[in-house]
């Protein structure tokens, strides 16, 4: 990627389900490597495409003042979907106003900036919905570029949870991080 390559942030529809599922099908194969784990899922099992497809036509349509909506976004360079951030709401009514967030990026996109520009869309985005007041986040714990980049853009840790994932037969902590969009 270099200067004259363009760029483009957006929220994601269905029309690009397909093209986000592989992306997020390749982060996924990257995760375990050089023991940086960030994905939940063991590098033994296949990725779990027509299950995530299924939930995701179902959330991805949900209205933002019902349980369990999602919103995604994606950089785009050249037409490719080469990263992503989603918030999710809870399961529960009483819980609307705070969304827990998710991102991936591939991996020769990264240090590039990207990241930062992606969250400050969805937190721009957030800021600007009257109902969300959180946005909540956990980073497994070795991934010190992941935490790194939240602490830049606001996150704060509020919390550490031990072996929070079994990945494996690796043992993963999990930070626990927030901001307040209010």
């Amino acid at each position: 990627m270099n200067s004259k390559d363009s760029i483009e942030i957006r929220l994601l529809i269905l029309d690009d389900l397909e093209d986000w599922l592989e992306q997020c099908k390749i982060i996924d194969s990257e995760s375990g490597v050089n023991d940086i784990y960030f994905g939940p899922y063991s590098t033994n099992d296949a990725f779990p495409t027509d299950e995530i497809r299924e939930r995701t036509i179902d959330r991805w349509g949900k209205s933002k003042d019902l349980p369990n909506w999602r919103r995604a976004w994606g950089i785009f360079h050249q037409d490719k979907i080469v990263g992503n951030a989603q918030i999710a709401a809870g399961e529960l009514p009483t819980n609307l106003h705070r969304v827990d967030l998710g991102i991936g990026i591939l991996k020769e996109y990264r240090n590039k900036g990207l990241g930062k520009r992606l969250l400050y869309t969805v937190i721009q985005w957030c800021r600007e919905r009257p109902s969300i007041h959180w946005i909540d986040l956990g980073v497994f714990s070795g991934n010190k570029n992941a935490k790194a980049l939240f602490e830049k853009v606001g996150f704060k840790k509020i919390g550490y949870k031990e072996d929070c994932w079994l990945i494996d037969g690796k043992s993963i902590s999990t930070t626990l991080m927030s901001m307040n969009v209010k």
